[in-house]
């Protein structure tokens, strides 16, 4: 006679094997089958075994379940079951398990994280910690993305938004963090208040020394406060402020922080208003600095004496490796400018003049100091008012020059003729540096282009006056702004004629009295801003 033990392996196995049976039937193969049941039948069934009275699924004979914390009073269940075999067959649990982790998922205590071995593994653990704490403080919701990347070398949180508080929050999280090298704040809403928050981190942290916090509209206050950082001695070498809404008043900020910090080397204060005072300023810090490399000053409004400043400064520095000046407006006078600073200046490498109202007679004057200049490698001058005539004179001048050492141009939207090619292939033969440019469509050479029937009328003297404007790279407020005494934006006739013939202009006397009686449609001897917008709209309408 066996014994019950015997009986209740093989009333095991047997029942096994008929589920496995069952399972199978229902069109699982034996693995899929072994593995369903493995997480679905009971562990404990009445009377300490599994079904059919044998030991559980997955238990050999004889071996005993350690404290279970869903058996009764924490008793060991198959303890119970031999001390007391009247229980037997009250002794039944529904817990169920994951045998491929072990995880209880039943069980009401999470499972517990292993606690941080290393230095490395308790200062990123703390970190993580203190801007959980500081959100708490302040009464944020954390953001999940800042808690997984606080300790990243290269912390990126474009367009969160974090708010000036928000970006407090984790400014308190990265005053003592060593792990994070810089930080990308682009378009978070920080505002004055948050540029500030930012600047007080950065005095007690001296391990970030990279910083981009453009599109914030920092303002005023934010820029001053990163003047007073850099003023201070602090090591950060790369600012990016571009689109802080900063006026031409808060050039002294940007001057300030050329001229006295010793470690920056990059400042991007592109998309601001920057104008003629501020650039008045720039030029005089770029004159003394000996650290800057690379400086951004695009999408400003710096044009006339400002231009002609920055150039200045441009000639006097030793340092500066990349000038970034696009979508400004140098137009003639800034030009000139250029020429006189490519001409002395000799570590400038790339320079970006892209969309400065350079036309006819402004192209000229930068080739005059480019064809001196032995360390430009890269100039951008495209999306200019010039025609293919003007690219070809750029190209020959290269080909022609033994000291220019250009091997990058970049003529953007500006239209060539075939013969343009050519020249070029002809230089790439002949230089031993490469040449690489970049330029817009290509025409055939020798082909007249088809005449408009609803082209503008040249000879009339309002359209050359236009004409020449173009050409100069000028707009009507310019013209006014410099011809103007009272600051009225108007001028009387005497005003008008006595500054065109003093630009030059291809105007005779009886042509600017014949412009000034169609402008001055009142009457009244004068005209302002809003006369010359209406005639232009209608000189381009007819």
């Amino acid at each position: 006679m066996a014994s019950p033990v015997s009986n209740g392996l093989s009333g095991s196995k047997l029942e096994k094997q008929r589920s496995v049976t069952e399972v199978q039937s229902h069109g699982m193969g034996s693995k899929t089958a072994s593995l369903y049941l493995s997480r679905t039948t009971s562990l404990i069934q009445p009377g300490g075994g599994a079904p059919g009275g044998g030991a559980p699924l997955g238990r050999r004979d004889g071996e005993t379940r350690g404290t279970d914390k869903g058996s009764q009073n924490g008793e060991d269940a198959v303890s119970v079951a031999e001390s007391s075999p009247s229980k037997k067959t009250s002794v039944t649990s529904l817990k169920r398990e994951f045998t491929f982790t072990g995880y209880d998922i039943m069980a009401d205590d999470e499972p517990s994280t292993p606690k941080p071995t290393t230095e490395e593994e308790i200062s990123e653990r703390a970190n993580r910690k203190c801007y959980l704490d500081a959100c708490k403080v302040l009464g944020l919701i954390p953001v999940n993305y800042i808690s997984r990347h606080i300790n990243d070398k290269h912390l990126v949180m474009k367009s969160h938004p974090l708010g000036p508080v928000g970006a407090r929050a984790v400014c308190i999280a990265l005053v003592n963090n060593r792990s994070v090298e810089s930080i990308d704040f682009e378009d978070n809403d920080l505002g004055t208040d948050g540029a500030v928050s930012v600047a007080e981190m950065l005095r007690e942290n001296n391990v970030i020394t990279e910083v981009k916090i453009s599109e914030n509209l920092i303002g005023s206050r934010g820029a001053f406060a990163f003047t007073e950082l850099l003023k201070d001695g602090k090591l950060l070498h790369t600012l990016n402020i571009s689109g802080s809404g900063l006026e031409d008043s808060d050039g002294k900020f940007i001057a300030d922080m050329i001229e006295f910090s010793s470690h920056l080397k990059v400042l991007n204060v592109s998309h601001n208003r920057l104008g003629e005072n501020a650039s008045l300023d720039i030029g005089r810090a770029m004159a003394i600095n000996d650290t800057l490399q690379e400086l951004d000053l695009s999408w400003n409004h710096i044009r006339g004496i400002g231009s002609i400043a920055i150039a200045i400064g441009l000639q006097k520095n030793v340092t500066l490796k990349k000038l970034n000046v696009s979508w400004n407006g140098f137009a003639k006078h800034g030009a000139e400018g250029l020429w006189h600073a490519l001409e002395e200046n000799r570590t400038l490498r790339e320079l970006d003049v892209s969309n400065n109202r350079l036309g006819l007679k402004a192209v000229p004057l930068v080739l005059k100091g480019l064809m001196e200049n032995d360390g430009l490698a890269t100039l951008r001058i495209g999306q200019n008012p010039f025609s293919p005539e003007v690219a070809m004179m750029i190209l020959k001048a290269i080909g022609e020059s033994e000291k220019c050492v250009l091997t990058t141009l970049d003529i953007s939207d500006i239209v060539v003729r075939t013969d343009f090619i050519t020249a070029w292939d002809e230089i790439k033969r002949k230089r031993a540096l490469p040449l690489r440019i970049l330029f817009g469509a290509v025409v055939k050479s020798g082909t007249e282009p088809a005449k408009d029937p609803n082209a503008i009328n040249w000879r009339d003297p309002v359209t050359r006056m236009f004409k020449f404007m173009h050409d100069q790279g000028y707009r009507v407020i310019d013209l006014l702004k410099k011809w103007d005494k009272d600051g009225s934006f108007s001028v009387d006739r005497h005003e008008f004629k006595k500054g065109f013939m003093a630009e030059n202009s291809s105007l005779t006397e009886a042509q600017l009295d014949e412009v000034m009686d169609r402008l001055d449609v009142d009457g009244d001897g004068e005209v302002d801003l809003g006369v010359f917008r209406k005639l232009i709209q209608r000189a381009t309408q007819s």
